[in-house]
């Protein structure tokens, strides 16, 4: 993303050129945090990685 800034732009135009560019930034994506952790399952997963690794020889 590009912001373009005058070179006559004082600080307070600039803080508020990129809040708008950080507003627009969060709202872009997927929010793996809120899903971190969450997933339950019944085995261990490098054990599985392991398991299945090994098939391919």
């Amino acid at each position: 993303m590009l912001i373009k800034v005058s070179k006559r732009a004082t600080k307070a135009e600039i803080k508020k050129a990129l809040l708008k560019f950080q507003k627009k930034k969060k709202t872009v994506g997927f929010p793996a945090e809120k899903y971190f952790g969450q997933l339950v399952r019944g085995f261990d997963g490098v054990k599985y990685q392991k398991e299945a690794r090994s098939e391919w020889n």
